[in-house]
Formats: C-alpha cells, structure tokens, sequence
C-alpha cells in the first residue's frame, strides 16, 4: 500500500501537486539507506503514503464491477487483519521472554533482547554504591556509556537512591557532570583501556546480567563495571573530549 501512494505521488497526474510529499520521503530513505540507518528512522513517513495507497486503491476498487469490488474489499480486510496481527506478534514485547514465539521475534526485531535487563543494571550498580565507604557514597556519581544505560539509571536509580546518570552520548552531554563534580564514579559501559587513560585508579567491581540469561549488547560488548577515582585532567577539558554520538 506504501509502495502505491509513492506511485500516487510520482506518477498520477492529481497526485503531481503533492510531489513534495513524495521527495520529502524518497530523499530521507535514500541518505538513512546510505547511512545505514535503522528501519524504523521513516516510520512518521509511512501513514501519508499509506493514505496515498488508499486513494489509489479505492479508485481501483471503484472502478469495479460490484461482485468484484466486494471481493477485493473482502480480502483487504483480511489482509489487513491478518498484517496486523503479524506485525502486533513481532512488534509489541508481547511474548514470554525466551519462549519459541519471543526468539522468533527477536530475530525480527533485535531490539527486543536491548529491552532485558535494565532493572538489574541498576540493582548491580546500587549494591556497588552501598558496597563503598561513606565518604565515597557522599560525592559519588555515575558515568554511563550509552543512553540505554543512562536512562535505566535515571528511571530506576532514584528508587535505589541513585545519582542522576552523566554520559557523553547525544544530547546527555548537555547535562554536564554536576557542580561539585563527583569525585568517584561508577562506571558502565565504557571500557577499561579508555578509563585507565583517564583516570589514575579504576576497579573492576561488578558484571552486567539478566535473569533471563539473554545475551545482548550489555552483556556481551561490555559488561564490566568499574569503580575509577582522581580524574588525570580537570573535569571541563575531559568533559569537552568526552562528546559522541550514537
């Protein structure tokens, strides 16, 4: 249906007047693809051209005999049920974590393994926090390497008593690293060989799992925790380095 409002777009003589709409797709799909960026980067586009889809098909449909129109209506239905329901089965977080249905989704969808696990991340980084002397406890914070990791902390830290999260990545960096700085960190996510440039002292304190035993990024790029102490540069030069992007 996607692919028949494009064709509205481009090539039907009343659908010329909203060519715009239709580069306004066409050009994004081609630098994300270049890009290689991820599907679900065009999903605001699709409801116009589905809407487009519809025009043309229903000018199809009406142009029909009555018995044929009906029976092109019959199995739209269907197909659209039947799409919906197999698009509900692989796109919602629905099934039973490890179950057939779940491994069979999440080979469709991988994002559904990243969704396992945050809740323990932040239990494992609470109990690395109440495992420190009390001075420590008082000025410590946490440095996150992703936004996953950063947003877990922020959502299901405070119940555990939590620092806000710092982090480098996107937008995070904005937030800074708190005044007074922390002068012990809890580290997730980033590696050792980056964190003993930077630091002078850092511990591995702790690992990342699931109760699930679900291998995902955390738990397999880099599921050390550390404990790292007295920063080599003052905190605004490290902090200014210390902008990415993911």
């Amino acid at each position: 249906m996607w692919v028949a409002g494009l064709f509205y777009f481009f090539f039907v003589p009343d659908g010329k007047r909203y060519r715009p709409i239709g580069w306004m797709y066409a050009v994004p799909l081609v630098l994300f693809f270049i890009a290689k960026g991820r599907g679900y980067y065009m999903a605001p586009a699709y409801p116009m051209l589905l809407a487009a889809g519809a025009v043309l098909g229903g000018r199809a449909v009406a142009s029909l005999a009555a018995g044929w129109a009906r029976l092109m209506r019959g199995h739209t239905c269907t197909a659209l049920a039947v799409g919906g329901a197999l698009a509900i089965a692989v796109v919602l977080p629905i099934a039973p974590v490890n179950s057939p249905w779940w491994k069979v989704a999440n080979k469709v969808n991988d994002d559904f393994r990243e969704e396992i696990g945050w809740p323990e991340l932040v239990e494992t980084i609470a109990g690395i926090r109440a495992s420190l002397p009390a001075e420590a406890r008082a000025h410590v914070g946490i440095l996150a390497g992703n936004y996953g990791e950063a947003g877990a902390i922020d959502l299901y830290g405070p119940a555990h008593g939590l620092p806000k999260a710092i982090s480098g990545v996107n937008s995070y960096w904005l937030r800074g690293y708190g005044d007074p700085p922390p002068q012990t960190l809890i580290v997730a996510g980033i590696s050792r060989d980056f964190l003993e440039r930077n630091f002078e002292s850092c511990v591995l304190a702790g690992h990342i799992a699931n109760r699930y035993g679900v291998q995902n990024e955390e738990t397999t790029r880099h599921p050390d925790l550390f404990v790292c102490r007295r920063l080599r540069q003052p905190w605004p030069v490290f902090w200014k380095r210390f902008q990415y992007y993911r």
